[in-house]
């Protein structure tokens, strides 16, 4: 008598429930809710990695999930191993809390999400490249949008360079006074990994910043075993040491978890709409101006002339309002 593939069943009475149309019976949806949730830790290459009552699994997609895909740090309900030989499988993807989402230029509606469900983001800016506040800016940008908290880090403050040095601190200060916590580190020379542990403790932390800014470095410091490779670096960036994103638990502080992300060199901001970018800036959301929906751009009553902004960070927002501007055109 032939074998009845029991699996295979079941993964098509799952398609035919999700078929766009079809109205899912009441059981069916009780059948998905009684299922564990689980985290995803880590994807590439169509492989999932997930947690499940505290022990790291591997996982592929049911059929219901065709065409749909997770990041790190999606909540997903799974259906567990029947037997020794079976895997953990993907039924369904949870509604997610926050998200933090790039486009491959300010031009582009391909959204790409990075990680779900983050506390914050940590943003590693070199000493020795401090023109990357401009990607830090976009970055925050994206974390007020997606829902998530932010931390500045600004590596190799360990570097011989005076003028470096003194740009760090000033850097340092002017995101501190708009209420974004900063740290001040050094891998080389292990200074600031206690400050910066305080701010990771009891969080899921995601970590973004140019190829070369010394994350893999960080990671190595945080989580010992991690096996980063740390490459090479230039004074202008190096190649990237991070292929996949991945989520790695710190041992010896409860509930914490890091997200390493790949390096990036560009953060689309595509998908912005323009009346959201003045939330994003601290300094300008809580002005008063004559229009609610008021851009700062010359309109009247306007009163970004009274903001206690620093010059350069008016720039940076004029610069992204042009950009996201473009975007929005450029999807009509």
């Amino acid at each position: 008598m032939p074998r009845i593939d029991i699996d295979a069943i079941e993964e098509e009475y799952d398609d035919q429930a999700r078929t766009p149309g079809r109205r899912i019976s009441q059981a069916a949806k009780d059948k998905l809710d009684d299922l564990p949730v689980a985290r995803v830790l880590g994807t590439d290459r169509g492989h999932v990695d997930v947690l499940l009552d505290g022990d790291r699994h591997q996982a592929r997609y049911g059929g219901q999930m065709r065409g749909r895909k997770v990041v790190v740090g999606d909540r997903v309900r799974v259906r567990p191993p029947r037997h020794r030989t079976d895997t953990v499988r993907i039924v369904d993807r949870l509604e997610r809390e926050t998200v933090l989402a790039r486009t491959g230029d300010d031009t582009e509606g391909d959204e790409r999400v990075i990680v779900a469900n983050a506390d914050q983001v940590a943003v590693v800016l070199a000493a020795d490249y401090l023109e990357a506040v401009r990607f830090l800016d976009r970055v925050l940008v994206a974390a007020h949008i997606g829902g998530l908290g932010a931390l500045v880090v600004i590596n190799k403050v360990d570097l011989d360079l005076d003028d470096d040095d003194r740009a760090a601190h000033e850097a340092a200060a002017r995101y501190a006074d708009i209420g974004y916590p900063v740290v001040l580190t050094s891998a080389t020379e292990q200074r600031g990994i206690d400050e910066l542990r305080t701010h990771l403790e009891g969080r899921w932390s995601t970590f973004s910043g140019h190829s070369g800014v010394g994350k893999s470095s960080l990671f190595n410091l945080l989580l010992p075993d991690a096996d980063h490779d740390v490459a090479d670096l230039g004074r202008y960036g190096g190649r990237h040491t991070t292929v996949a994103a991945r989520a790695l638990r710190v041992p010896d502080l409860a509930d914490t978890w890091l997200v390493d992300t790949p390096g990036v060199r560009s953060f689309g901001l595509g998908l912005v709409d323009p009346h959201d970018l003045p939330g994003a800036f601290p300094e300008l959301a809580g002005l008063r101006c004559d229009l609610d929906d008021c851009l700062h751009d010359g309109e009247p009553g306007c009163l970004v002339e009274q903001a206690e902004i620093h010059p350069d960070r008016l720039a940076s927002y004029r610069r992204l309002l042009e950009a996201v501007r473009r975007g929005t055109e450029s999807g009509e």
